[in-house]
């Protein structure tokens, strides 16, 4: 049912956009009737944006691996980050928004997005909230670009147990281009607690381990109510929220210039979620008419498989003739694209004809979703593939030793 709620949203939503100005009018189009109620007395009132402080920091495990996030400097509608690995990025203070700009990524390298329409106006956070924006964006690695849009509804409010401690906070879920977004923020924290990505077939899982705020904003707030439902599965054992040691300062010179945003209206509120049961049978075929409209899913009702590597094949099937090293060029946001770029690159680089066009799909993460990486293969060794580099860098082209291929 859960997994149902984004869904769902997406067609009140349509259906709202299709000219029912309500959600009374919506489900008295689909005949049936809706109601609300006040929440209990004992639940979370409604939750403004977060508010952060330079040296705010939060210590996560991200699906295995401990990472420290700490805010370097507040402006009213940015926020500029760092890392323990050194990254710095920028974003706003909607919390489901992506990265608005980045200093550094493996495959992307430096990198900006900017935002149209008005996530922010999910806040104050109260379940049925639903905001539709689109991203747009390009990177020094892929400056052709990307967009694509993004929808979230606040599902309700859930008990989340992390190491860091028993939280009520309210469920936010974000359709991406190619996943789930799941956020359980918590506002005594000022951040979520619990990130769970759902890929379709695989969940990446991001958890709180402890948070220090550089003030006390959030000292009366409780991190959990009483007869809360709904609790969501997380560690037996819970630690206390614990300071952790300061970061260095990272130079306000390196925060990132302000970037202009378009902005329009898109907001719609669609009322009490969680009391959309009932609507769930007369909405399936809504659901799924939007589910193919946005190419989620085929025609036939199937799962999509993830396309054939263009004109060559996938990193797995055969890449190797003539040598188990490639060298990866530039990446794009679908095999199409690459496709495109490898007949251009060939034009460009005529010493690119011998070679073979190998394609394999990654997720940089951060919200921005899944690229193609496009890799020219077949070198005996790597000594050749960064031979093969040097004058192709000259040229001020991408170019990265990789391998050996499978």
């Amino acid at each position: 049912m859960a997994h149902r709620r984004p869904l769902l949203a997406l067609a009140l939503l349509a259906g709202l956009l299709c000219g029912c100005t309500s959600i009374g009018e919506l489900t008295e189009s689909l005949g049936t009737v809706f109601t609300t109620g006040a929440p209990p007395s004992d639940r979370l009132p409604p939750a403004p944006a977060p508010v952060y402080a330079p040296g705010d920091s939060f210590v996560y495990n991200d699906n295995g691996l401990t990472t420290q996030e700490q805010v370097v400097s507040v402006a009213p509608d940015r926020v500029v980050w760092t890392n323990d690995s050194g990254l710095i990025w920028t974003k706003d203070t909607a919390l489901v928004t992506p990265q608005l700009r980045w200093s550094s990524h493996p495959e992307l390298g430096r990198g900006q997005q900017s935002i149209t329409g008005s996530p922010d106006q999910l806040f104050p956070l109260r379940e049925g909230n639903i905001v539709a924006y689109s991203v747009r964006g390009s990177s020094e690695n892929l400056p052709e670009g990307w967009q694509e849009e993004h929808r979230c509804v606040v599902s309700g409010q859930e008990d989340v147990e992390v190491p860091a401690g028993l939280f009520t906070t309210f469920r936010i879920d974000c359709q991406r281009k190619d996943f789930l977004d799941t956020y359980y923020y918590s506002p005594t924290v000022q951040n979520f607690v619990l990130r769970l990505r759902d890929f379709g077939g695989t969940i990446s899982r991001k958890e709180l381990l402890s948070v220090t705020l550089a003030n006390d904003r959030t000292r009366d707030l409780p991190a959990a109510v009483a007869q809360s439902p709904n609790p969501v599965s997380g560690p037996t054992s819970a630690q206390p929220i614990a300071p952790v040691a300061a970061m260095p300062m990272a130079s306000d010179t390196m925060a990132d210039p302000a970037m202009a945003d378009e902005k329009s209206d898109q907001m719609m509120e669609a009322g009490d979620m969680s009391r959309a049961n009932t609507l769930i049978t007369r909405l399936e075929d809504v659901v799924t008419r939007l589910e193919k409209v946005a190419n989620m899913v085929p025609e036939d009702g199937k799962p999509m498989a993830a396309d054939a590597s263009a004109g060559g094949g996938s990193a797995g099937s055969g890449s190797s003739a003539g040598g188990p090293w490639a060298v990866h060029l530039t990446s794009y946001r679908s095999q199409r694209g690459a496709q495109r770029g490898w007949d251009v690159l060939k034009k460009k680089f005529p010493e690119l004809g011998s070679k073979r066009l190998v394609t394999s799909e990654f997720d940089p993460g951060n919200g921005r979703g899944t690229f193609v990486r496009l890799m020219a293969a077949g070198f005996p060794t790597r000594a050749a593939a960064n031979d093969f580099c040097r004058p192709i860098k000259a040229k001020e082209q991408f170019c990265q030793a990789r391998g050996p291929l499978p």
